[in-house]
């Protein structure tokens, strides 16, 4: 109807809302670890977006059928809400055990894409209670690091950059000002929710969409993008002070001193790590352990590296 054009145009506007991005559209993918001439090898990459990449059992090059396995995973490019999508089906396979994600970690790398979907993937992320990566030598920009921030630990390698939302939209819509508000509250109750300072709100808003923030290490810690949130952390303690017998102020107490298995990132032994997959396990009593890498040989991505802006 003639009269409801401009709800539409406005409903168009607000999902075009992108992030600055040049890559062509991300993809999430995986590999495999496999066995060959008696080492393991990384298989080639496959897409979780294709069906046929993700049937179970999968029968191996020498004939041999497997009906679960290790993955390497990672995403790279321009997001956009197929990942999503991707992203569900990862889960699954998780979920039901087909797929173990080595080392509990996905890789990201990226400049920009749909914030919507970014926020959706990171929520995926979370809810699986695995760690995010930025590589070294690689970027994750704009929309990518709210996908980024969806991982329970957070490493950073490489960069991270920020900037304020956009639509990308040029037409004239009505009350375009009130709909980039809804967005703010959007992105307000994103930060909140996954346990990030308001603070990293205020720095993204405060970076021109025209060009790029990037952080610093000290931002990094600042806005919690590197290592754990307070709530996190704290759970974390808590898990490795049991797994030690110990109290948490005693455990705290070593940590300040860094005693042995006082280490917050899997130092000690990896006690935190034990404490993490713990933590994850008991909230997602229904989904696998994490998995962990064995020394596969092989890149555990395609192609190289991207060039930085």
């Amino acid at each position: 109807m003639p009269g409801s054009r401009p709800a539409i145009a406005a409903t168009a506007l607000l999902f075009a809302l992108v992030l600055q991005g040049f890559d062509l559209r991300a993809e999430l993918l995986f590999r495999s670890a496999e066995q060959l001439d008696g080492r393991q090898h990384w298989s080639a990459p496959r897409k979780y977006a294709v069906p046929a990449d993700t049937v179970y059992p999968r029968t191996l090059a020498d004939g041999t059928q497997v009906s679960s396995e290790e993955v390497q995973v990672f995403l790279q490019g321009y997001i956009a809400q197929e990942d999503v999508y991707s992203a569900k089906v990862m889960e699954s396979l998780v979920k039901r055990g087909r797929q173990r994600i080595a080392g509990n970690s996905v890789s990201l790398a990226g400049s920009g894409g749909d914030v919507d979907a970014a926020m959706e993937l990171g929520r995926v992320l979370r809810k699986l209670g695995v760690s995010t990566l930025v590589e070294r030598g690689d970027q994750c920009l704009s929309s990518c690091v709210f996908a980024f921030m969806g991982g329970d630990r957070r490493t950073v390698a490489g960069r991270i950059g920020i900037h304020r939302p956009y639509f990308s939209s040029t037409r004239k819509v009505p009350d375009r000002r009130a709909y980039y508000r809804q967005l703010q509250k959007k992105l307000q109750q994103y930060i909140e929710e996954l346990d990030f300072p308001p603070s990293l709100y205020e720095a993204v808003m405060a970076a021109p969409p025209e060009s790029i923030s990037i952080l610093t290490a000290a931002d990094l810690k600042r806005f919690y993008l590197q290592g754990m949130s307070p709530s996190t952390e704290d759970e974390v303690d808590a898990a490795a002070a049991g797994n030690l017998g110990i109290s948490v102020a005693e455990y705290l107490r070593q940590k300040a001193q860094g005693r042995a298995c006082a280490g917050v990132f899997g130092a000690c032994d990896g006690e935190e790590q034990k404490a993490a997959g713990s933590v994850a396990r008991q909230e997602k009593a229904d989904a696998e352990g994490p998995g962990a890498t064995r020394g596969a040989v092989g890149s555990p991505k395609p192609g190289g590296k991207m060039p930085a802006e």
